[in-house]
């Protein structure tokens, strides 16, 4: 019986919190390239575009690139998705 009861008292928060709007985000960071350089503590980003990685270089001062990522970010709240480089390097 307790099991039971337990059960329903789940499902009712569950309802309750799924029909209440709670934001919530997902970040997802997926490798796009590696070289040999040394990773260094610089880290640009900018929007993924045909010149992206070179922006994203350029606003950190980047001049030697280590690692390119791509930054996945899903808004919730808004159901929208962003896509921004991650420019790692010194």
């Amino acid at each position: 019986m307790k099991t039971i009861a337990f059960i329903l008292l789940t499902a009712v928060i569950l309802s309750f919190a799924a029909c209440s709007g709670i934001p919530f985000i997902i970040e997802k960071y997926e490798p796009q390239a590696v070289t040999a350089n040394p990773i260094g503590s610089k880290v640009g980003t900018a929007p993924c575009s045909p010149t992206g990685i070179q922006e994203a270089a350029n606003n950190a001062g980047i001049t030697r690139i280590a690692t390119v990522d791509i930054k996945t970010v899903y808004d919730g709240k808004t159901k929208t998705t962003t896509q921004m480089y991650v420019v790692s390097g010194e």
